[in-house]
Formats: C-alpha cells, sequence, structure tokens
C-alpha cells in the first residue's frame, strides 16, 4: 500500500512540474508615462514590449474616473518592440486627470498588465509655464547636446532623479508629439566591408514642426566573442559608442539641434574562425512641437 501511495503521489509531482514548466513566458512591458497633457490636443503613449512568444495584441486602458469602464485603444507596432497608439482629445476633455495602464497579450495567452498611471490635463498657459521652469540646458556639444548615457535618462529639473533601470518621468516630456524609426542589421558572413552604415532619417516626416530632442537607444550584440566597435552619429557628433564582444545597451538623449539622421555605424569586427557574426537594433525617438 506504500508503494502504491508513493507512486501516485510521484506521478502527482510529475504532472504537477509538467504544468508549470508549460507556463508561457509573460511579457515585458517598458514605460515612461507623461505626467501631463494640454487639454484640446491629441497624446502619443509610447512603450517597449519584449516578449519571448509572438505578441498577439497590446492595449492601451484609459478611464476618465475610478468609476467608470476603460477605453480600450489598440497599440500599433513601430518596430523593434516599440508599440504606440495616439489618445484622441475629447477621451479627456472636460476632467483635471485621467488614468490609464497598458496591457500586452502574447498568442499562448501570457498576459501583462502594467500599474494605473495618471496624467493631469493642463491648459496651454500652464504648459508653457511648465517649459520655461522645468528644463535645463546642458552644455553643448557642437549644436546639440549630450544630456545622459546609461539605462535610464532623465533631464527636466523637477522630474526627479534617474536610476539604472528606473527611468523616470520627464514633466516637460512632449510624448503627444514623437516620430520613431527602427533600424537592425544582422551579420554573419566573411569579407564584410567597414564602416557599415545604417540611417534613420524622420525629415520627410516634420511637417513643418521642430525636433526638440531625440532619444537614441541602441542594442548590440556580438554573438561569436569577436570584439566590435560601433558607434551612433547626431549633428555631426557621436553621441554614443562601444566595443563589445558580448552585448550590450546604451541609450542617450540630445537636445538642442534640429538634424532629421541618425547614424549608426559599425567600424570594426574580430573575425571568429573567419567569420563576422554580430546583430544589433536601434530605435531613434524624436521628440517634436
Amino acid at each position: 500500500m506504500k508503494k502504491k501511495y508513493q507512486f501516485v503521489l510521484s506521478c502527482m509531482l510529475a504532472l504537477l512540474g509538467t504544468s508549470l514548466s508549460a507556463q508561457p513566458a509573460r511579457p515585458v512591458v517598458s514605460h515612461e508615462p507623461p505626467a501631463s497633457v494640454v487639454s484640446g490636443q491629441p497624446l502619443r503613449i509610447v512603450a517597449r514590449v519584449s516578449s519571448e512568444d509572438p505578441l498577439a495584441e497590446v492595449n492601451m486602458h484609459l478611464a476618465q474616473s475610478g468609476g467608470i469602464a476603460p477605453v480600450k485603444l489598440p497599440m500599433k507596432s513601430a518596430g523593434a518592440g516599440v508599440y504606440s497608439t495616439q489618445v484622441r482629445p475629447e477621451l479627456f476633455d472636460g476632467v483635471d486627470s485621467f488614468r490609464y495602464y497598458i496591457d500586452a497579450r502574447t498568442e499562448t495567452g501570457a498576459i501583462t498588465e502594467s500599474n494605473w498611471m495618471t496624467v493631469r490635463v493642463i491648459g496651454d498657459r500652464e504648459a508653457e509655464g511648465e517649459k520655461r521652469s522645468g528644463w535645463k540646458r546642458p552644455a553643448l556639444i557642437g549644436a546639440g547636446a549630450v544630456v545622459a548615457v546609461g539605462a535610464g535618462v532623465a533631464i527636466a529639473g523637477s522630474g526627479g532623479g534617474s536610476g539604472e533601470g528606473d527611468p523616470g518621468t520627464d514633466p516637460t516630456d512632449p510624448a503627444d508629439q514623437v516620430i520613431i524609426r527602427t533600424a537592425s542589421d544582422q551579420v554573419n558572413e566573411a569579407l564584410v566591408s567597414f564602416p557599415r552604415v545604417t540611417v534613420l532619417d524622420v525629415g520627410g516626416d516634420l511637417a513643418g514642426r521642430r525636433i526638440q530632442r531625440v532619444r537614441v537607444r541602441l542594442e548590440f550584440n556580438g554573438e561569436d566573442g569577436g570584439e566590435e566597435e560601433f558607434e551612433a552619429r547626431y549633428n555631426g557628433v557621436t553621441i554614443l559608442s562601444g566595443r563589445t564582444g558580448t552585448s550590450v545597451v546604451e541609450q542617450v538623449d540630445v537636445v538642442g539641434a534640429a538634424d532629421t539622421q541618425v547614424v549608426i555605424r559599425v567600424l570594426s569586427s574580430v573575425p571568429v574562425d573567419g567569420t563576422n557574426t554580430f546583430r544589433w537594433t536601434a530605435t531613434a525617438t524624436f521628440f517634436v512641437e
């Protein structure tokens, strides 16, 4: 009888282990919420979603108050894991603030929901006052300025600090006006010519708007252990650079330049067994007004 119970118990444990291991991996949602939006103007919400499994949908859910059911707004892919949606101004008309959260669902059924976030709705005069008091102009490099390099960036004077993995909140971040460009490259071949150049350009989409700042994020993976040298250039200067034989993620914000192009350059690569092997993904976010 004891052996029978042991057999049943081992079967149950095996089934439980199989069930737990079969659980699909949940997607990861990264998002920097805007602190405010100007009444009557549309708001662009941008999030980065990474997932081991293919994504079925990414949505924003907006509620004007706690007692009203949220409005579901589908977020569209802009490539490289970036998703965005535009919130029509009538969805927050007549309120002082609204709340929203973002969820992402994979094709295997795994789902992740962000925390609720609150956005203040302000008037035109208040917005101008925030701009005048919030921005701190950094020292210039050429016609542009490098504000910060690392996993998190915060450049507003009143928005608090930022640590690695904690991007913080930028109260003057014009999140309703962004243009996103993504690019990637994957190499596994011999006799590669360097520099290997890729250009991300928004010149055709400004429509009279002015570039306020540019955020560049570069994820580089030297897959074979051979060291690669890379850089990103904007407004005629190198804004980030590095060497790696493994993987690295770099991010930088640039304020005060009007160049419409970000240039990604792979300068060199050390071959392993006669082959150059590496890959990278870049996202350039142009904040405009």
